[in-house]
């Protein structure tokens, strides 16, 4: 005769130590949290610092990425943001962070942030003015009708040598875009002031004058146009009509541009020829 099958005999809830197990791990887990957190703390001040004297340059770093450039560089993008924001917060100076976007526009000259971040973050500190000029002279090279990256590196330029000429330069070939605005026009044309270039930046100035269509701009350019040639307060309103007058002679006829702005320096500068003071009277009949 067969025996029934004995039912299994089910073990008793205080004999599984799976909880045991699950209870350990949360605890280890834990104490690998607050051991990390303590390694953190006891870091020196430095030690972002001295990490970052183990990284090559980007020309050195280049060959060794075997095709992998650009995803290096947005690794090396990552650290120097995190490098950035510790030592931001921790009221630490981060004189790496030059050295970091070098390499990054190095392996990846096609980043845009890169060029962005360097503009307004490293032009703050002089010391860094001579490599973040050359940073964004790459920038300027890879998007050369930004406005922002050039107006970035006129005024690097500006805070390391105040040479007004030069910075002049980065936004002289942006001017006539149609999305810049007028501020940077009138910027450029004060940079050709400063520098010297007094008829350049006159020339500048009536083009725009004549490329706008707004009259409240129309009106910010004459003032501009004035500031070039200071003159006597009682005689503004006579100035301002005169030059106007001249400005909208071009208007009807653009053949006369050239001559417009000779007669516009002679009568600021009070050096009129006859020539010219009869032109001039002929506009106010």
């Amino acid at each position: 005769m067969s025996q029934s099958p004995q039912p299994k005999s089910i073990t008793p809830m205080g004999r599984d130590r799976t909880w045991l197990g699950l209870v350990l791990l949360i605890l280890i887990f834990i104490a690998s949290i607050w051991l990390v957190m303590r390694a953190d703390q006891t870091k020196p001040r430095d030690w972002s610092d001295s990490q970052l004297t183990y990284l090559p340059s980007g020309k050195m770093l280049k060959p060794m990425m075997m095709d992998l450039d650009e995803a290096a560089g947005d690794l090396i993008w990552i650290n120097a943001m995190m490098y950035f924001a510790d030592a931001y917060l921790g009221g630490r100076t981060y004189k790496w962070l030059g050295h970091m976007m070098e390499v990054v526009s190095t392996l990846n000259p096609h980043m845009y942030a890169t060029y962005e971040f360097a503009g307004v973050v490293l032009t703050k500190n002089k010391g860094e003015l001579p490599g973040t000029l050359k940073l964004l002279d790459r920038g300027v090279q890879e998007f050369p009708l930004d406005w922002k990256i050039r107006l970035y590196a006129a005024m690097a330029q500006l805070g390391l040598d105040s040479n007004y000429t030069k910075a002049a330069e980065y936004l002289k070939p942006i001017t006539l875009q149609k999305d810049v605005p007028d501020h940077i026009r009138t910027l450029c044309a004060s940079l050709l002031n400063k520098g010297g270039g007094r008829h350049v930046a006159l020339a500048f100035l009536v083009d725009r004058w004549i490329r706008s269509n707004n009259s409240i701009n129309r009106e910010i350019f004459i003032d501009k146009l004035l500031k070039l040639y200071p003159g006597p307060p009682e005689k503004e309103a006579a100035r301002r009509d005169a030059v106007a007058r001249i400005l909208k002679e071009i208007t009807l006829e653009p053949m006369v541009e050239v001559m417009a702005l000779g007669l516009i320096d002679q009568y600021l500068t009070d050096n009129m020829t006859p020539q010219s003071k009869a032109m001039l009277d002929m506009l106010y009949r």
